[in-house]
């Protein structure tokens, strides 16, 4: 295919600054995940990229390098870097929308949410499997309590193993029937909330929906809840949460889960759209907070979320220091005690002064959660900081309890 006359338009990507062979480069990657593929490109070519608008031709793109940068770049190369966009699906155009439609399509078609991260977060045979997240588990003991709610990581499973742990190994004894998970939607756009009517699968096995609660939830909430369900396709915010539960109980255990996304702007307040506004959020979390109280003693609560995101690869070029490491953790702490004394505009306060520079993705369901508690205060079980490269970057998570006796 020639590109030389095209005008191509690049999707928005996800780069990531990577070393490799002491050599410094961008992985681009796509944050809806409706490829997979990723692509290493060098500085130069990430430029390159950048003009990409569907404003210029390739013939403009090539000359804007050359003239920035004083260089004799071939317009073939900038056509080889177009051709290779096009085919990792990264330019918005007819093969990207015919691409989109089948993943959409063999989506829909499927009864159940396979796993996405199995052979690569997490091993694919289910032995091997039980015995990782045994691992993680028996670093604590269960301390006698069952929880009504906990918070568990959203983060790998190998950086965040001690808190999977800790949030998980009291919720062996648990005679709940329905789990409602909370994630976070990191690709949900179209609306703050996702539910979804699909079983979800694993090497450990099946987990049902428990679509009674959910038609209850709908019935409440006065709107569609499955619009956007295709946003649970690559999201491992729930999947990580559904492996310990079907460990806990057995993948096929009779136990239900109530699997939902959630993504808003700690702005919200003061957001003035169709979708994205304060009173359809408090709609939502009112709707759900009355199938919650209907189901009693049957439901426990897992949110799975992440805090910080700091340092380079989060777009802060000093990195993640000590000192900076440490004002995090004193942040998140603090923000982690108003979670445990159920106090929702602290809680909210504190998160719109730091998170401009903490950018704490678990807000939403964190915000949510804060609804559904009935006044159960928690306690912090455990608290994790998982830094990346020299203190290039961190992610900082946590584990909580919230107990009947509250």
């Amino acid at each position: 295919m020639e590109f030389t006359e095209t005008k191509p338009l690049v999707r928005i990507v996800e780069p990531v600054p990577i070393e490799y062979g002491g050599q410094k480069l961008i992985l681009l990657r796509d944050p809806q995940r409706i490829t997979d593929i990723t692509l290493t490109v060098s500085f130069p070519a990430y430029w390159v990229i950048s003009q990409m608008d569907g404003q210029n031709t390739v013939q403009q793109i090539r000359d804007a390098y050359n003239g920035t940068f004083k260089t004799s770049l071939p317009v073939s190369e900038v056509e080889k870097l177009v051709s290779m966009l096009d085919k990792s699906f990264f330019l918005e155009n007819d093969n990207f929308s015919k691409h989109r439609e089948s993943v959409i399509k063999t989506f829909f078609d499927s009864d159940t949410r396979p796993a996405v991260l199995a052979g690569q977060s997490y091993p694919k045979d289910g032995k091997e499997l039980n015995a990782e997240l045994d691992s993680y588990l028996s670093q604590f003991k269960p301390n006698g309590k069952i929880p009504y709610a906990i918070v568990a990581p959203h983060i790998d499973l190998k950086a965040g193993s001690r808190s999977f742990g800790a949030a998980f190994s009291n919720l062996k004894d648990s005679k709940a029937e329905t789990f409602l998970i909370l994630g976070i939607g990191h690709s949900l756009g179209g609306d703050f909330f996702a539910c979804i009517d699909k079983d979800f699968e694993t090497p450990l096995g099946r987990s049902a929906i428990d679509m009674e609660f959910q038609g209850e939830l709908e019935k409440y909430f006065g709107e569609p809840i499955y619009n956007d369900a295709f946003a649970h396709k690559f999201e491992h915010s729930i999947e990580f949460q559904v492996l310990f539960l079907q460990k806990l109980f057995g993948g096929d255990s009779g136990r239900k889960i109530v699997p939902i996304l959630f993504s808003f702007p700690d702005e919200i307040d003061g957001l003035d759209h169709p979708k994205f506004n304060l009173a359809r959020v408090q709609a939502f979390s009112s709707a759900l907070k009355k199938t919650v109280e209907k189901m009693g003693d049957r439901l426990c609560i897992v949110a799975g979320i992440d805090l910080g995101h700091i340092g380079k690869r989060f777009g802060q070029p000093d990195g993640a220091t000590k000192e900076r490491l440490e004002l995090l953790e004193k942040e998140d702490r603090e923000l982690l005690s108003f979670v445990a004394e159920v106090n929702k505009p602290e809680f909210h306060k504190l998160v719109k002064n730091i998170n401009p520079k903490n950018n704490i993705c678990g807000f939403p369901a964190l915000y949510i959660l804060l609804d559904l508690l009935q006044g159960k205060k928690g306690e912090l079980l455990d608290y994790g900081q998982s830094v990346e490269g020299n203190n290039d970057s961190a992610v900082s998570f946590a584990a909580m309890a919230f107990h009947h006796e509250s």
